[in-house]
């Protein structure tokens, strides 16, 4: 199991756990209608190549500064 950061869309920030492997989900919400992930490789300057989960129709800049505020949030907590 992996613990997955998604990106985008109402599960913006949380972590769930998924099977490896695993490269798509979809979430049916009532406020949102349909949300289908994907898994992603993004480069972040400060940590390197990471792997995410977000929302198939986002561009891949908007991925990578949602994706980087997620991260950074997480040294500073730290």
């Amino acid at each position: 199991m992996s613990i997955v950061l998604y990106v985008g869309g109402s599960k913006d920030g949380t972590r769930g756990f998924m099977p490896n492997g695993f490269t798509k989900s979809m979430l049916e919400t009532v406020e949102y209608g349909r949300e289908i992930y994907v898994e992603r490789l993004v480069r972040l300057a400060h940590f390197g190549t990471v792997r995410i989960m977000a929302l198939e129709s986002l561009c891949e800049e908007l991925v990578a500064k949602l994706a980087g505020r997620h991260y950074e949030a997480a040294v500073n907590a730290a």
